[in-house]
């Protein structure tokens, strides 16, 4: 039964395996406080960058004595910051000039000032990295990644005639490229059955045709991908199960390195849960 069991749990054994907090409590009462602002932290982080067209990929925290500090990476999702560049208008509504200077407000303006006052005896240090940013780079450095993405974007070309498909399929070469991705990805899929009521047939097809391409390129850094969806598909009155499974994921073996996240999307048709297994390479 290691499908209904968080492989997290079991991947902190390993040898390379790494806490996402870090703290070293006095005391049992010390301990439940720091775990309690973690959560916290944690959900207002995830529910600022989403406002903002940001899905974050990873967050770390260090708590010190004098100072907190976190790592986070995300993915800028184009369609949705978009409308955050221009001019101000007669609304005084926020508008930016790039990518740049909208994180730097949501980092400077908006997370690093709440924390501060939410964690009153600690100053906190927010570092962000665009993971937009970080893969061109990662493609552009090598010849062969990036014969190899062009050679993937023609065979994609059936789902970049869309926004929406182009973006999604973006999340996809991140998530195989990319260590601890399975939030990003569960993410990606839940906002996008949040946006669409219906071509959820479509959506499924392109996550099992993209994810059998990318698994065995070259630019791969995962075994398999294992995707549950569960929810009303296409608004039909009773609501279905879809499993796509591409590649392996053994779920039973406690030295394998699994990335799991789960997430719910929120439709006017009712809610879809997302379950999103990564095993990465060793």
């Amino acid at each position: 039964m290691g499908q209904k069991t968080n492989p997290t749990i079991f991947n902190l054994s390993l040898k390379n395996a790494e806490w996402k907090s870090k703290y070293i409590e006095k005391n049992k009462e010390e301990s439940s406080l720091f775990l309690y602002q973690d959560i916290e932290i944690r959900n207002y982080l995830d529910q600022v960058f989403k406002n903002f067209g940001l899905l974050i990929h990873n967050c770390k925290i260090e708590y010190g004595q004098e100072t907190t500090t976190l790592l986070v990476t995300f993915f800028e999702k184009k369609t949705e910051t978009s409308k955050f560049y221009g001019e101000k208008n007669k609304s005084q509504e926020l508008f930016f000039k790039s990518s740049k200077e909208l994180v730097n407000h949501v980092v400077n303006d908006v997370v690093v000032l709440n924390l501060n006052l939410f964690l009153k005896n600690s100053a906190v240090v927010l570092k962000v990295q665009n993971l937009n940013q970080r893969f061109a780079v990662r493609i552009n450095k090598s010849k062969t990644n990036s014969f190899e993405y062009k050679v993937l974007l023609r065979r994609f070309r059936r789902f970049l005639k869309t926004a929406l498909f182009k973006e999604l399929v973006k999340v996809l070469f991140i998530s195989i490229s990319e260590k601890n991705s399975a939030k990003l990805l569960a993410k990606a899929i839940s906002s996008y059955f949040e946006k669409q009521k219906k071509r959820h047939g479509f959506v499924l097809f392109l996550l099992k045709h993209v994810l059998e391409e990318l698994i065995t390129s070259k630019i791969s850094k995962v075994n398999g991908v294992k995707i549950v969806i569960s929810g009303r598909f296409n608004g039909v009155p009773r609501a279905n199960k879809k499993i796509l499974k591409i590649g392996q994921v053994p779920l039973q073996s406690f030295d394998s390195p699994i990335d799991y996240y789960e997430d719910t999307s929120y439709t006017s048709n009712g809610t879809f849960g997302v379950k999103v297994w990564i095993s990465e390479k060793r």
